[in-house]
């Protein structure tokens, strides 16, 4: 995956975000293996959705929780594309099933 550096991307708060297979940092972030990992599990997950659906399925799920929980982080953190990210990004070798992230919805 490439990583560019910028001041824009991602937010502040965060030190990773991925565009389009893209790792975005903030100049001087050192990537772990374990956000790299994070992110190649997006990767996958937008691979298999076509791009496009991967990003409108993120955002309208997003909105969904954020009406429910009222909070921008707590909903972030039960999207289900994060859910399964944050629940592998430690394991090292995840070989991934295609669609893994439904088991995450809830």
């Amino acid at each position: 995956m490439k990583i560019i550096e910028n001041n824009i991307l991602p937010p502040k708060g965060y030190s990773a975000i991925m565009l389009l297979g893209i790792i975005f940092v903030r100049p001087g972030t050192v990537l772990s293996l374990q956000t790299i990992q994070h992110e190649w599990i997006h990767k996958q997950q937008m691979i298999e959705m076509f791009i496009i659906f991967f990003y409108s399925w993120y955002a309208i799920e997003f909105l969904i929780r954020l009406s429910i929980y009222r909070n921008r982080r707590k909903a972030y953190y039960s999207i289900s594309f994060e859910r399964e990210a944050y629940a592998n990004d430690e394991v090292i070798g995840y070989r991934r099933k295609r669609f893994a992230w439904v088991k995450y919805l809830k």
